[in-house]
C-alpha cells in the first residue's frame, strides 16, 4: 500500500459488505468495523493492521476468501476507512456515518447500536493499553480518565438493551448520550492519539540516551588512551 492517504467512498464501503456474501457473513458487520476501527485509531499506542485486522471478523481471524482480490479490496477499504477517521481526528470532528440515528420517538438506529458495539469491541481490546497509558508519569491524565468513562457510558446507552442499563443504575440519559457522543469521540480520539505521540517521542530520546556510551574515567597511572604506551599522567595529562 502506498503511503499516501487513501480516498474514502462511504457507498463503497456500504457495497462491500452488501454486495459480497462472504464478507457479508464472516465480518464483524458495516457500522461495527466502523466503531472499531475509529477505537483502534484513538488508541494512545500505534498498532500494526496485521494485530487488529483479524478482530474484524467473528472468530476474531482471517477468513481465506475464495479470490485474492477480494481480500484484497477488503485490505484497501479498511485501510481508506482508517485514513478517513484519522483525518476526521487531526480535524477535531469525529462524523457519524449518516444512518447512525437517535429520536425520542423511535429510539436509536440499528447502526447507531451496531456502531456503539463496534467501538466497544475496539476498546475492550485496547483497555490494558489505555489503563497502562493513564497511569503512565509521562501521558497519565485523570481528565481523560473521566472522558473514557463518559464516553463508555454513552456507548452503552445504544449498545444494550434498556432492562440491562436499569440493572447498572444508568448514570447517562440516551438523549443525553446521543448529543455528547460526536464530542466523546472526538476527545478521546485526540488525546489517545496525542498520548501515542509523547510515547513515541520517549521511546526515541530513551533509545538515543542508551545508544550515548559513557566515558570511562581513567587514572593518572593508567595507559593513555592516544595509545602512545606511556601513563596518562606523563601524557595527555599535562
Amino acid at each position: 500500500m502506498s503511503s499516501e492517504a487513501l480516498e474514502f467512498s462511504a457507498g463503497l464501503f456500504a457495497d462491500l459488505f452488501a454486495d459480497n456474501l462472504e464478507i457479508k457473513a464472516t465480518s464483524i458487520g458495516h457500522y461495527q468495523t466502523y466503531g472499531f476501527v475509529l477505537a483502534i485509531a484513538s488508541s494512545p499506542e500505534k498498532l500494526s493492521p496485521v494485530e487488529w485486522q483479524p478482530l474484524l471478523f467473528k472468530e476474531n481471524k482471517l477468513p481465506d476468501f475464495s479470490s485474492p482480490e477480494l481480500g484484497k479490496t477488503f485490505t484497501y477499504n479498511i485501510r481508506s476507512l482508517w485514513d478517513y477517521l484519522n483525518d476526521q481526528l487531526k480535524n477535531e470532528m469525529v462524523i457519524l456515518p449518516d444512518a447512525c440515528q437517535y429520536s425520542a420517538d423511535t429510539g436509536a438506529s440499528q447502526a447507531l447500536i451496531e456502531y456503539c458495539s463496534g467501538y466497544l469491541k475496539g476498546y475492550v481490546w485496547l483497555k490494558d493499553v489505555w489503563d497502562n497509558a493513564i497511569a503512565s508519569p509521562q501521558t497519565g491524565d485523570s481528565k481523560v480518565n473521566m472522558m473514557i468513562n463518559m464516553l463508555l457510558f454513552a456507548l452503552m446507552s445504544f449498545s444494550k438493551n434498556p432492562k440491562e442499563l436499569e440493572k447498572e443504575k444508568q448514570l447517562m440519559s440516551v438523549d443525553k448520550a446521543w448529543k455528547l457522543l460526536p464530542t466523546l469521540l472526538t476527545s478521546v480520539g485526540i488525546n489517545g492519539q496525542a498520548m501515542s505521540e509523547i510515547k513515541k517521542l520517549t521511546t526515541e530520546q530513551d533509545a538515543k540516551l542508551e545508544a550515548i556510551q559513557p566515558v570511562a574515567k581513567i587514572g593518572r597511572n593508567d595507559p593513555c588512551y592516544c595509545g602512545s604506551g606511556k601513563k596518562y599522567k606523563k601524557c595527555c595529562l599535562q
